[in-house]
């Protein structure tokens, strides 16, 4: 009996929760990331905009962060060339960027100043993508983790707009 209850899988949320899922997650290079994502920390049923926008900032903030030490180890273990050396440094300060910017975003959630987050999350598309750009496939361990980011970080643009007032419509999501 025990065994059947930890088997049943967590709630995906109502129709108009995973609608406004779907939504968002269309806007993204990933959608099956992206709505697993958000499926996997719904606090309950019926989530509204603003939970979901809490959901994408934090799951970025996290995921940013985490990639950021990444990459220091990485740093940390290649005694490759210095040319590397740099593509990585970019990389990290990029990260480094992201995490500030996100951890001022999430206080800014939190007073209800949605157009500051809608401003310091929008900065963030450019970092990810210019950790693609610079790697370009020669590190094989970044290539999966600036994917999820740019999901990440799209999700949190994308919602955030909508909890201010609007889509925020951008140039559309770029297949890498």
């Amino acid at each position: 009996m025990m065994a059947l209850f930890l088997s049943i899988p967590r709630s995906a949320g109502d129709g108009a929760t995973q609608a406004r899922i779907d939504d968002i997650c269309r806007e993204t290079d990933d959608f099956n990331y992206c709505r697993g994502v958000f499926n996997g920390h719904l606090p309950g049923d019926v989530v509204g905009i603003r939970g979901l926008t809490q959901i994408a900032l934090t799951q970025t903030l996290i995921y940013a962060s985490d990639t950021q030490i990444f990459i220091r180890r990485l740093e940390a273990s290649r005694n490759g060339s210095s040319e590397l050396h740099n593509l990585l440094k970019i990389c990290e300060v990029g990260y480094g960027i992201i995490v500030d910017e996100f951890g001022t975003a999430n206080l800014d959630f939190a007073k209800g100043d949605y157009g500051s987050v809608v401003f310091e999350v929008g900065k963030c598309e450019r970092f990810v993508n210019d950790c693609i750009f610079v790697l370009a496939g020669r590190v094989p361990e970044m290539k999966v983790k600036n994917l999820h980011a740019k999901v990440l970080v799209r999700m949190s643009v994308v919602s955030s707009s909508e909890l201010n007032g609007g889509r925020r419509h951008s140039s559309p999501p770029i297949a890498i």
